[in-house]
Protein backbone atom coordinates (compact mmCIF):
# COMPACT_ATOMS: atom_id res chain seq x y z
CA UNK A 1 0.00 0.00 0.00
CA UNK A 2 1.22 3.19 -0.92
CA UNK A 3 1.47 6.20 1.62
CA UNK A 4 -0.51 8.40 -0.35
CA UNK A 5 -3.07 6.26 -0.36
CA UNK A 6 -3.20 5.61 3.50
CA UNK A 7 -6.01 8.14 5.35
CA UNK A 8 -3.62 10.28 6.75
CA UNK A 9 -1.66 11.61 3.90
CA UNK A 10 -4.26 11.59 1.76
CA UNK A 11 -5.97 13.54 3.99
CA UNK A 12 -3.17 15.78 4.18
CA UNK A 13 -2.57 16.44 0.22
CA UNK A 14 -6.52 17.38 0.31
CA UNK A 15 -5.76 20.19 3.40
CA UNK A 16 -2.85 21.35 1.27
CA UNK A 17 -5.40 21.55 -2.02
CA UNK A 18 -8.24 23.07 -0.09
CA UNK A 19 -6.02 26.18 1.02
CA UNK A 20 -5.01 26.56 -2.66
CA UNK A 21 -8.56 26.67 -3.15
CA UNK A 22 -8.96 29.20 -0.69
CA UNK A 23 -6.35 31.45 -2.38
CA UNK A 24 -3.18 30.37 0.14
CA UNK A 25 0.27 30.18 -0.49
CA UNK A 26 1.22 27.42 1.00
CA UNK A 27 4.32 26.48 3.54
CA UNK A 28 4.47 22.92 3.79
CA UNK A 29 7.27 22.12 6.73
CA UNK A 30 8.46 18.67 6.67
CA UNK A 31 11.48 17.21 8.58
CA UNK A 32 14.73 16.36 7.58
CA UNK A 33 13.69 12.49 7.97
CA UNK A 34 11.21 10.63 7.83
CA UNK A 35 9.31 11.32 4.61
CA UNK A 36 10.09 10.96 1.01
CA UNK A 37 7.73 12.33 -1.94
CA UNK A 38 5.40 14.96 -0.58
CA UNK A 39 6.78 17.42 -3.50
CA UNK A 40 5.98 14.74 -5.87
CA UNK A 41 2.79 13.42 -4.56
CA UNK A 42 0.81 17.04 -4.65
CA UNK A 43 2.15 17.90 -7.68
CA UNK A 44 0.76 14.99 -9.30
CA UNK A 45 -2.53 15.56 -7.41
CA UNK A 46 -2.56 19.27 -8.71
CA UNK A 47 -2.15 17.48 -12.06
CA UNK A 48 -4.95 15.33 -11.97
CA UNK A 49 -7.18 18.29 -10.49
CA UNK A 50 -6.37 20.24 -13.63
CA UNK A 51 -4.39 23.07 -12.11
CA UNK A 52 -1.92 25.28 -13.61
CA UNK A 53 1.52 24.15 -12.26
CA UNK A 54 4.52 25.53 -13.13
CA UNK A 55 7.96 23.73 -13.82
CA UNK A 56 9.13 22.87 -10.53
CA UNK A 57 11.79 25.57 -8.43
CA UNK A 58 14.95 23.34 -6.92
CA UNK A 59 16.22 25.82 -4.10
CA UNK A 60 19.94 26.74 -5.01
CA UNK A 61 20.42 29.00 -1.93
CA UNK A 62 20.40 32.08 -3.76
CA UNK A 63 18.45 35.21 -3.77
CA UNK A 64 14.27 33.67 -4.44
CA UNK A 65 13.11 36.27 -6.38
CA UNK A 66 16.21 36.04 -8.87
CA UNK A 67 15.84 32.10 -8.63
CA UNK A 68 12.25 32.37 -9.18
CA UNK A 69 12.84 34.63 -12.78
CA UNK A 70 15.62 32.66 -14.10
CA UNK A 71 13.80 29.23 -13.03
CA UNK A 72 10.39 29.94 -14.56
CA UNK A 73 12.01 31.89 -17.53
CA UNK A 74 10.35 34.95 -16.46
CA UNK A 75 10.75 38.49 -18.86
CA UNK A 76 11.78 41.04 -16.45
CA UNK A 77 11.02 43.92 -18.92
CA UNK A 78 14.59 44.79 -18.14
CA UNK A 79 13.02 46.49 -15.06
CA UNK A 80 14.01 45.62 -11.34
CA UNK A 81 13.07 42.03 -10.61
CA UNK A 82 11.19 42.31 -7.30
CA UNK A 83 7.75 40.09 -5.61
CA UNK A 84 6.01 42.38 -6.71
CA UNK A 85 6.81 42.24 -10.51
CA UNK A 86 7.18 38.51 -10.08
CA UNK A 87 3.72 38.28 -9.09
CA UNK A 88 2.62 40.61 -12.13
CA UNK A 89 4.85 38.15 -14.51
CA UNK A 90 3.19 34.93 -13.14
CA UNK A 91 -0.15 33.60 -14.57
CA UNK A 92 -3.52 33.90 -13.01
CA UNK A 93 -4.11 30.88 -10.86
CA UNK A 94 -0.82 29.06 -11.50
CA UNK A 95 1.37 27.66 -8.83
CA UNK A 96 4.73 27.48 -8.84
CA UNK A 97 6.21 24.32 -6.36
CA UNK A 98 9.62 25.45 -4.51
CA UNK A 99 11.02 22.64 -3.66
CA UNK A 100 13.47 21.69 -0.32
CA UNK A 101 13.98 24.91 1.09
CA UNK A 102 16.90 24.06 4.01
CA UNK A 103 17.96 25.91 7.22
CA UNK A 104 20.74 27.60 5.58
CA UNK A 105 18.21 29.59 3.05
CA UNK A 106 15.38 29.80 4.90
CA UNK A 107 15.57 33.15 6.18
CA UNK A 108 15.61 34.63 2.40
CA UNK A 109 12.74 32.42 1.85
CA UNK A 110 10.96 33.70 4.52
CA UNK A 111 11.35 37.10 3.79
CA UNK A 112 10.28 36.62 -0.11
CA UNK A 113 7.35 34.40 1.25
CA UNK A 114 5.65 37.23 3.25
CA UNK A 115 6.57 39.82 0.95
CA UNK A 116 4.57 37.96 -2.00
CA UNK A 117 1.69 37.41 0.50
CA UNK A 118 1.22 40.66 1.11
CA UNK A 119 1.42 41.78 -2.78
CA UNK A 120 -1.19 39.11 -3.36
CA UNK A 121 -3.70 40.68 -1.01
CA UNK A 122 -4.82 42.86 -3.91
CA UNK A 123 -5.66 39.41 -5.94
CA UNK A 124 -8.81 37.94 -6.64
CA UNK A 125 -8.83 34.23 -4.33
CA UNK A 126 -9.53 32.46 -8.17
CA UNK A 127 -7.25 34.80 -9.70
CA UNK A 128 -4.14 34.58 -7.26
CA UNK A 129 -1.05 32.74 -8.63
CA UNK A 130 0.04 30.63 -5.64
CA UNK A 131 3.70 29.81 -4.37
CA UNK A 132 4.11 26.48 -2.60
CA UNK A 133 7.48 26.29 -0.28
CA UNK A 134 8.21 22.96 0.73
CA UNK A 135 10.81 23.28 3.63
CA UNK A 136 13.08 20.67 4.96
CA UNK A 137 14.26 20.50 8.48
CA UNK A 138 13.40 24.18 9.56
CA UNK A 139 11.76 24.48 12.70
CA UNK A 140 7.98 24.54 13.13
CA UNK A 141 8.64 27.65 15.28
CA UNK A 142 9.91 29.69 12.79
CA UNK A 143 6.97 29.43 10.10
CA UNK A 144 5.65 32.42 9.93
CA UNK A 145 1.95 33.34 11.51
CA UNK A 146 -0.93 32.50 8.87
CA UNK A 147 -2.04 35.17 7.03
CA UNK A 148 -5.01 36.21 4.13
CA UNK A 149 -3.13 34.67 1.60
CA UNK A 150 -0.46 32.30 3.19
CA UNK A 151 -0.55 29.48 5.65
CA UNK A 152 1.12 26.61 6.88
CA UNK A 153 0.22 22.87 7.05
CA UNK A 154 2.82 21.28 8.38
CA UNK A 155 3.50 17.46 8.57
CA UNK A 156 2.80 16.42 12.25
CA UNK A 157 0.33 14.52 13.42
CA UNK A 158 -0.33 13.17 10.34
CA UNK A 159 0.55 9.21 9.92
CA UNK A 160 -1.45 7.73 12.74
CA UNK A 161 -2.01 3.95 13.98
CA UNK A 162 -5.14 3.43 11.84
CA UNK A 163 -2.52 3.98 8.36
CA UNK A 164 0.33 2.36 10.10
CA UNK A 165 -2.42 -1.34 11.10
CA UNK A 166 -3.41 -0.62 7.04
CA UNK A 167 -0.18 -0.56 5.66
CA UNK A 168 1.06 -3.69 8.15
CA UNK A 169 -1.92 -5.46 6.97
CA UNK A 170 -2.03 -4.81 3.29
CA UNK A 171 1.94 -6.65 3.53
CA UNK A 172 0.97 -9.39 6.49
CA UNK A 173 -1.97 -10.93 4.57
CA UNK A 174 -0.48 -14.28 3.95
CA UNK A 175 -2.86 -16.85 5.63
CA UNK A 176 0.18 -18.26 8.26
CA UNK A 177 -1.60 -17.18 11.33
CA UNK A 178 -4.50 -16.96 12.87
CA UNK A 179 -6.95 -13.83 13.02
CA UNK A 180 -6.20 -13.24 16.93
CA UNK A 181 -2.34 -13.44 16.30
CA UNK A 182 -2.37 -11.50 12.77
CA UNK A 183 -4.48 -8.61 14.46
CA UNK A 184 -2.05 -8.62 17.55
CA UNK A 185 1.25 -8.89 15.65
CA UNK A 186 -0.12 -5.89 13.18
CA UNK A 187 -0.84 -3.92 16.50
CA UNK A 188 2.98 -4.88 17.82
CA UNK A 189 4.24 -3.22 14.52
CA UNK A 190 2.25 -0.44 14.18
CA UNK A 191 2.99 0.75 18.19
CA UNK A 192 6.71 -0.15 17.74
CA UNK A 193 7.29 1.47 14.36
CA UNK A 194 5.21 4.66 14.65
CA UNK A 195 5.06 6.71 11.77
CA UNK A 196 7.86 5.16 10.29
CA UNK A 197 7.22 2.85 7.61
CA UNK A 198 10.57 1.50 6.84
CA UNK A 199 10.45 0.02 9.85
CA UNK A 200 7.22 -1.30 10.13
CA UNK A 201 8.69 -2.86 6.63
CA UNK A 202 11.26 -4.89 8.52
CA UNK A 203 9.28 -5.62 11.50
CA UNK A 204 6.90 -7.42 9.45
CA UNK A 205 9.64 -8.97 7.95
CA UNK A 206 11.25 -10.74 10.94
CA UNK A 207 9.51 -13.83 13.13
CA UNK A 208 6.62 -12.06 15.34
CA UNK A 209 8.11 -13.78 18.35
CA UNK A 210 10.94 -11.20 18.24
CA UNK A 211 8.34 -8.38 18.94
CA UNK A 212 8.16 -9.78 22.23
CA UNK A 213 11.75 -8.13 22.76
CA UNK A 214 11.08 -4.74 21.74
CA UNK A 215 14.95 -3.28 22.53
CA UNK A 216 16.55 -6.64 20.60
CA UNK A 217 14.29 -6.62 17.52
CA UNK A 218 14.78 -2.74 17.35
CA UNK A 219 18.17 -2.45 17.65
CA UNK A 220 18.54 -5.06 14.79
CA UNK A 221 16.24 -2.08 12.51
CA UNK A 222 18.69 0.00 13.36
CA UNK A 223 22.09 -1.77 12.38
CA UNK A 224 20.41 -2.75 9.42
CA UNK A 225 18.82 0.39 8.82
CA UNK A 226 21.29 3.10 9.87
CA UNK A 227 20.52 5.84 11.97
CA UNK A 228 19.18 8.55 9.78
CA UNK A 229 22.12 11.98 10.08
CA UNK A 230 21.47 14.63 12.87
CA UNK A 231 17.97 12.69 13.65
CA UNK A 232 17.48 13.44 17.75
CA UNK A 233 14.69 14.50 20.06
CA UNK A 234 13.41 17.91 17.74
CA UNK A 235 10.43 17.69 15.22
CA UNK A 236 12.81 19.09 12.31
CA UNK A 237 15.16 16.25 12.55
CA UNK A 238 12.35 14.00 12.24
CA UNK A 239 13.20 12.48 15.66
CA UNK A 240 10.31 13.87 17.71
CA UNK A 241 6.63 13.69 15.94
CA UNK A 242 2.33 13.69 17.31
CA UNK A 243 1.42 10.04 16.64
CA UNK A 244 -2.50 10.03 17.10
CA UNK A 245 -2.41 13.71 19.26
CA UNK A 246 0.48 12.37 21.77
CA UNK A 247 3.92 13.08 21.26
CA UNK A 248 6.34 10.50 20.44
CA UNK A 249 10.06 10.04 20.20
CA UNK A 250 11.12 7.80 16.76
CA UNK A 251 12.35 4.49 18.31
CA UNK A 252 15.71 4.82 17.05
CA UNK A 253 16.33 7.40 19.87
CA UNK A 254 14.93 5.42 22.43
CA UNK A 255 17.13 2.47 21.50
CA UNK A 256 20.16 4.88 20.96
CA UNK A 257 19.83 6.35 24.87
CA UNK A 258 18.95 2.99 25.96
CA UNK A 259 15.55 2.87 27.16
CA UNK A 260 16.22 3.81 30.55
CA UNK A 261 12.25 4.54 31.46
CA UNK A 262 11.32 1.69 29.20
CA UNK A 263 9.10 3.44 27.19
CA UNK A 264 9.08 0.71 24.46
CA UNK A 265 7.98 -1.91 26.27
CA UNK A 266 5.22 0.35 27.36
CA UNK A 267 4.56 0.49 23.72
CA UNK A 268 4.29 -3.09 23.59
CA UNK A 269 2.01 -3.50 26.50
CA UNK A 270 -0.20 -0.43 24.90
CA UNK A 271 -0.46 -2.79 21.74
CA UNK A 272 -1.30 -5.94 23.74
CA UNK A 273 -3.67 -4.09 25.60
CA UNK A 274 -5.88 -3.04 23.10
CA UNK A 275 -6.03 -6.71 21.74
CA UNK A 276 -5.75 -9.15 24.39
CA UNK A 277 -7.93 -7.43 27.10
CA UNK A 278 -10.83 -8.06 24.75
CA UNK A 279 -9.80 -11.65 23.61
CA UNK A 280 -9.46 -11.99 27.36
CA UNK A 281 -13.06 -10.83 27.86
CA UNK A 282 -14.43 -13.52 25.13
CA UNK A 283 -12.43 -15.99 26.89
CA UNK A 284 -14.57 -15.09 30.26
CA UNK A 285 -17.78 -15.22 29.09
CA UNK A 286 -16.75 -18.58 26.85
CA UNK A 287 -15.52 -19.91 30.72
CA UNK A 288 -18.70 -18.78 32.42
CA UNK A 289 -20.84 -21.37 29.51
CA UNK A 290 -18.76 -23.90 30.56
CA UNK A 291 -19.22 -23.54 34.37
CA UNK A 292 -23.06 -23.09 34.09
CA UNK A 293 -24.90 -25.84 35.34
CA UNK A 294 -21.49 -26.98 37.63
CA UNK A 295 -21.86 -24.43 39.85
CA UNK A 296 -24.66 -23.01 42.07
CA UNK A 297 -26.12 -19.57 41.92
CA UNK A 298 -25.92 -17.42 43.85
CA UNK A 299 -22.66 -17.94 45.26
CA UNK A 300 -20.58 -15.97 47.85
CA UNK A 301 -16.84 -14.88 46.76
CA UNK A 302 -15.09 -12.54 49.40
CA UNK A 303 -17.90 -11.29 51.17
CA UNK A 304 -19.36 -10.25 47.44
CA UNK A 305 -22.87 -12.31 46.64
CA UNK A 306 -23.26 -13.58 42.92
CA UNK A 307 -26.39 -14.17 41.69
CA UNK A 308 -25.03 -14.84 37.99
CA UNK A 309 -21.75 -16.39 37.01
CA UNK A 310 -21.61 -13.75 33.97
CA UNK A 311 -21.82 -11.06 36.52
CA UNK A 312 -18.29 -12.63 37.54
CA UNK A 313 -14.58 -11.22 36.84
CA UNK A 314 -12.21 -13.46 35.63
CA UNK A 315 -10.27 -14.08 39.63
CA UNK A 316 -13.27 -15.19 41.03
CA UNK A 317 -14.15 -17.56 38.71
CA UNK A 318 -10.89 -19.21 38.53
CA UNK A 319 -11.60 -19.27 42.32
CA UNK A 320 -14.88 -20.49 42.41
CA UNK A 321 -13.41 -23.26 39.75
CA UNK A 322 -10.55 -24.11 42.24
CA UNK A 323 -12.77 -24.38 45.29
CA UNK A 324 -15.56 -26.50 43.79
CA UNK A 325 -13.32 -29.07 42.15
CA UNK A 326 -14.23 -28.48 38.31
CA UNK A 327 -12.79 -30.12 35.58
CA UNK A 328 -8.73 -29.87 34.96
CA UNK A 329 -9.92 -28.09 31.55
CA UNK A 330 -11.61 -25.18 33.55
CA UNK A 331 -9.10 -25.10 36.22
CA UNK A 332 -6.26 -24.50 33.94
CA UNK A 333 -8.13 -22.25 31.34
CA UNK A 334 -9.23 -19.91 34.43
CA UNK A 335 -5.78 -19.98 35.81
CA UNK A 336 -4.42 -18.91 32.72
CA UNK A 337 -6.83 -16.07 32.12
CA UNK A 338 -6.01 -15.17 35.66
CA UNK A 339 -2.20 -14.63 35.16
CA UNK A 340 -2.71 -12.86 31.65
CA UNK A 341 -5.38 -10.15 33.48
CA UNK A 342 -3.36 -9.95 35.87
CA UNK A 343 -0.05 -8.85 34.10
CA UNK A 344 -1.56 -6.43 31.99
CA UNK A 345 -3.59 -4.90 34.73
CA UNK A 346 -0.17 -4.11 36.72
CA UNK A 347 1.42 -3.18 32.89
CA UNK A 348 3.36 -5.83 32.30
CA UNK A 349 3.79 -6.73 28.81
CA UNK A 350 3.35 -10.54 28.05
CA UNK A 351 5.94 -13.00 26.54
CA UNK A 352 5.23 -14.93 22.75
CA UNK A 353 4.10 -17.76 25.01
CA UNK A 354 1.44 -16.33 26.61
CA UNK A 355 -0.43 -15.44 23.48
CA UNK A 356 0.81 -17.24 21.18
CA UNK A 357 1.51 -21.14 22.42
CA UNK A 358 -1.59 -20.94 25.02
CA UNK A 359 -3.29 -20.10 22.08
CA UNK A 360 -5.25 -16.99 23.33
CA UNK A 361 -7.65 -17.36 20.08
CA UNK A 362 -9.08 -20.46 20.57
CA UNK A 363 -12.09 -20.63 21.86
CA UNK A 364 -13.53 -23.52 23.36
CA UNK A 365 -16.97 -25.18 23.62
CA UNK A 366 -16.68 -28.26 25.53
CA UNK A 367 -15.05 -29.61 28.71
CA UNK A 368 -12.74 -32.17 28.62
Amino acid sequence: MRLWSLPGPSHFLDQAVAALRDGCSLLLPVPAHGLNGLRKALEDRLHFDGWNVAPVVEDDGGDPVEQMFSALGLDDGNQRRTVALLRQRLDPGQVVLVDRVLPCSWSAWKQFIGEYEIASRSIGMCERPLIVLFTEGVALLEMPQTAVALRALAWNNVVGELDVLLFVTSLLRNGTRPGYELRLVRRMISRLALWDLAVAAYLIERNPEDLFHPAVVLNDALRELGMPAGLDRTWQSGGLQCFDDVQCAHPFLIVREGDAQQELTMRLWAAQATEVLPALELQRRNLVRLMRGLVATPIDVAGIRYCDLNDMEIGPLSYVAHRQGLSDNIQRTAEKLKRLRNKLAHLDALDAIDVFDEKLYQHSTTDD
